[in-house]
């Protein structure tokens, strides 16, 4: 089951990234992932108090190295990493994602940063991230050849913001399992994706 998410997820990646191709700008500068836009003034609500102010995370990549990256990580031949931040308690988050594929001599990774705010309905058990702002690096390369604009910072375009993109979770729970907090994510297969406290990018 997680193969056929992981599989899932490269798909919307990749669709993702190709329209980032066709309405992303470059952006200038380096820092902090807190430059781009603001929070928007899209739908938020109160977020789940065991969340606030944490970094959660799932995923294969190392996310504490960010801001950092260098496009020089050696990891598996596929991987993929999302994480949130809710800065506050009144539905202000960041989303972090990490994607590289690997072929014979050729590397492809994407790195991307978005700033916006959620809706937790505690009723229905959802989660929504509206996309407000953001930026995002990619690394390609195929031996020592690196493609023009290598981890360069491009920003988002309107294609990949609310109301054109937003990311969405049914079946969300806040769980404890050996003294650790997990968000969780439940799918009718009743497969999951566990979302751990993990220390905020840098």
């Amino acid at each position: 089951m997680k193969k056929v998410f992981i599989l899932s997820q490269l798909a919307l990646v990749l669709g993702v990234f190709s329209f980032f191709m066709m309405s992303c700008q470059e952006s200038g500068g380096e820092g902090s992932p807190l430059e781009p836009g603001g929070f928007g003034n899209n739908p938020r609500s109160k977020v789940p108090a065991e969340l606030v102010g944490a970094y959660w995370h799932v995923g294969t990549f190392s996310m504490t190295n960010f801001t950092k990256y260098d496009g020089s990580y050696g990891g598996n031949a596929n991987e993929v990493a999302t994480g949130y931040r809710f800065v506050n308690d009144k539905g202000d988050a960041e989303q972090y994602f990490y994607w590289t594929k690997n072929s014979t001599y050729c590397r492809d990774q994407i790195l991307g940063y978005r700033k916006g705010t959620v809706v937790f309905d505690t009723q229905k058990k959802t989660f929504t991230f509206y996309a407000a702002s953001g930026y995002y690096r990619r690394y390609s390369s195929c031996g020592t050849s690196q493609s023009p604009g290598y981890g360069e910072k491009k920003t988002y375009g309107a294609e990949d913001l609310y109301p054109n993109y937003k990311a969405h979770y049914d079946n969300y729970e806040i769980v404890k399992e050996n003294g650790k907090t997990i968000w969780r994510i439940r799918f009718e297969d009743n497969s999951k994706l566990d979302y751990m406290r993990t220390e905020e990018p840098k």
